[in-house]
């Protein structure tokens, strides 16, 4: 066994670590992209913009960096597949409304668990099991 077992240590650990690291740009861009979308509707709001009107451009401005964020910076994705990508990216996060809708009402009607503990773990757990794997199929010209 000898060398060749260790490569294959080696060589499974730097797999690993580099999944980490992606995982870890990732949530750091959604750490992002939520400080964006909310000083975004901060700032329209200040400027005496409605918040139920503020509210879309804000959210617009945080997917905006969700997906120029993920795309260059978690999966160093340097394809010019914009159009594709953007597509899967907004599946994708269809898909992330939904399960974040129900699983929310699930933990708060079923549970006796606080609202904002209810969206942060819904939320959580959907990124972990659903928005990541998926960010990860559609941005893959990073590898």
């Amino acid at each position: 066994m000898g060398a060749r077992g260790c490569g294959r240590l080696r060589r499974g650990t730097r797999f690993a670590s580099s999944s980490g690291v992606k995982l870890a740009r990732s949530s750091l861009v959604g750490l992002v992209a939520t400080a964006v979308d909310l000083g975004a509707l901060a700032v329209l709001v200040h400027f005496l913009v409605p918040p139920t009107v503020a509210n879309v451009p804000a959210l617009v401005a945080g997917v905006a960096v969700q997906f120029f964020g993920n795309k260059h910076f978690a999966f160093r994705d340097r394809s010019r597949a914009y159009l594709r990508q953007g597509a899967q990216f907004a599946l994708v996060e269809a898909g992330a409304l939904l399960l974040n809708a129900v699983g929310f009402h699930l933990l708060v009607t079923l549970t006796p668990t606080p609202w904002w503990l209810a969206r942060a773990f819904a939320s959580a757990l959907v990124y972990l099991g659903f928005s990541y794997p998926l960010w990860a199929r559609v941005f893959r010209g990073g590898r």
